[in-house]
């Protein structure tokens, strides 16, 4: 009997189930469940190959079609790749993290060890949270002649010890021309300071990266969840939500706003994103982030209010019909 490819499965069966609720008005709780355990099937079955495809992925190539990943395995590659090496990392054990890189990083690169060493000093772990939710995995696939190379690769903030760091994470997970390009082929560990640098770049270079510091005095800063250089300012009064709202009723551009209450905090000058600190909420920081157009006498764009973690805004003030 052939084999079934299990996305196709899905969508038959996601199908029926939309059809039922359609046409037969099936009961939505029945249904709810259903759809959780296909979802839940479907993860099983991606973890089981990821678990299979990490086991042999330093091993020549076998010609077992099963143990090749696909891309749509992705993401459960990379996030178990991930927690795979801060939990060697927290362990302190060298020859664990070393083994996770790819044979041919290992072989290639003399420094290796020496800038795991780095590494560890830089990082001591342990690892408190490792923030990946929100930022997207970038992906590279050369497809040639039946011949692939996957590799996937995303920045994210790392916790220790109430210190955030940001670290970028390359991972080949399939190259069927040289198996011995399978595994890490780049780690990049860069305090915020670094990461806020105006002429900061990643170096995405085979190996491990470390830098600690950067030319200048400054603050720094996590709004939205991406790291800025912060400004204290010193105002009349707290700013707070409602004195946005209030002035948001006005129709007053931004620079309007900057004149009643104050340079901004953080600003973005590339995206046009400008942020303000708010009074803190349970412990937790608060901004009023604006989106404007320069071109367009200072409009604003869009107000939201953010935490300092969360990609995703809390909540939005204003959104300009122009966005639609």
């Amino acid at each position: 009997m052939g084999k079934i490819n299990l996305g196709k499965k899905l969508t038959v069966i996601l199908c029926v189930v939309l059809c039922c609720v359609q046409t037969t008005g099936c009961d939505k709780k029945a249904v709810k469940e259903q759809a959780a355990q296909i979802a839940q099937n479907a993860k099983d079955a991606a973890e089981e190959k990821v678990d299979a495809y990490l086991e042999n992925s330093n091993e020549s190539d076998s010609g077992n079609e099963t143990a090749k990943p696909r891309m749509r395995d992705e993401p459960e590659i990379y996030e178990r790749a991930v927690d795979d090496f801060f939990a060697a990392v927290d362990s302190g054990d060298k020859e664990k993290i070393l083994a996770q890189f790819a044979p041919n990083v290992r072989k290639n690169n003399k420094d290796l060890e020496e800038n795991l060493d780095e590494l560890l000093s830089f990082y001591p772990g342990p690892t408190d949270r490792c923030e990946r939710d929100g930022n997207v995995v970038e992906g590279n696939y050369d497809q040639e002649y039946g011949i692939d190379r996957y590799n996937a690769l995303s920045w994210f903030a790392v916790v220790s010890g109430g210190t955030t760091y940001y670290c970028k994470f390359s991972y080949v997970y399939r190259d069927d021309a040289d198996p011995d390009n399978v595994g890490i082929e780049f780690v990049d560990m860069v305090s915020e300071k670094v990461i806020c640098a105006e002429d900061f770049k990643w170096p995405e270079e085979p190996g491990i990266f470390v830098k600690e510091d950067a030319p200048g005095d400054y603050e720094t800063a996590r709004i939205g969840g991406n790291p800025v250089i912060y400004v204290p300012v010193e105002r009349k009064h707290t700013l707070t939500k409602e004195d946005v709202e209030a002035f948001l009723k006005t129709g007053g551009n931004f620079t309007d706003f900057k004149e009643q209450f104050g340079e901004p905090n953080a600003e973005e000058i590339k995206y046009s994103s400008y942020a303000y600190e708010l009074p803190e909420e349970n412990s937790e920081k608060r901004y009023v982030s604006f989106l404007v157009d320069h071109k367009k006498d200072w409009e604003i764009l869009r107000v939201t209010i953010e935490n300092d973690i969360n990609f995703v805004s809390l909540e939005t003030l204003y959104r300009s019909p122009e966005l639609d």
